[in-house]
């Protein structure tokens, strides 16, 4: 989806309202993957301990490859999200989303304000939320919030794709007569269509 063209005026000029923020960071990282070290294990018929490390990082990088792609968190974390030009709304980036803990208004010298639920700011939205700003904050809007499926709530077909990128990575990483495989922002056709269907369009 593309950004609003309708534009407000100011002293240095026009300018155009974000609705993504320009900076989302993890602030807390949960460890509950949408998938266990066990669940992977059994998955690979791999029985003893000696790439437990190896398919722990494996499961987190695919993890990690998923997510870009779909726009979603395969499991739970706190993020904090920027604004810098803020109109009437702003959307919270990844999903699902829970708790807004906090929207702050952010000057210059990076004090802050915080903003009033129903007063300043109204929230829109179940899983995919947005915000209505109805003052207009400082130079930057802050806002922290839990995204992510909770544990035991993701998708099967997503816990599949994982699944599948981390057998074919696992089982071909020592073998260079590997034929390269055919993929998309690294994952391959197989999972890009269980994917599919949740994929965040709107992004």
């Amino acid at each position: 989806m593309s950004l609003p063209t309708n534009q407000y005026d100011s002293l240095t000029g026009s300018w155009t309202p974000q609705l993504y923020p320009i900076e989302t960071r993890v602030t807390v990282k949960n460890i509950d993957w949408p998938l266990t070290l066990g669940q992977v294990k059994d998955f690979l018929r791999v029985n003893d301990s000696y790439d437990d490390l190896y398919l722990g990082l494996l499961l987190e990088g695919v993890c990690e490859q998923v997510e870009r792609y779909i726009g979603l968190d395969t499991y739970v974390r706190t993020r904090q999200s920027y604004w810098e030009r803020v109109g009437g709304q702003v959307w919270l980036p990844y999903g699902p989303h829970t708790t807004i803990s906090s929207v702050v208004s952010v000057d210059d010298e990076g004090n802050e304000t915080a903003l009033v639920l129903n007063t300043d700011y109204t929230v829109n939205g179940m899983e995919y939320k947005k915000l209505s700003i109805d003052s207009a904050p400082n130079r930057y809007l802050k806002v922290t919030y839990l995204s992510g499926y909770a544990s035991g709530e993701c998708p099967s077909a997503i816990r599949a794709a994982i699944l599948q990128e981390i057998s074919l990575q696992y089982k071909n990483r020592q073998d260079p007569n590997t034929p390269s495989r055919v993929s998309v922002n690294g994952l391959t056709l197989e999972a890009r269509q269980l994917l599919a269907p949740y994929m965040r369009l709107d992004l």
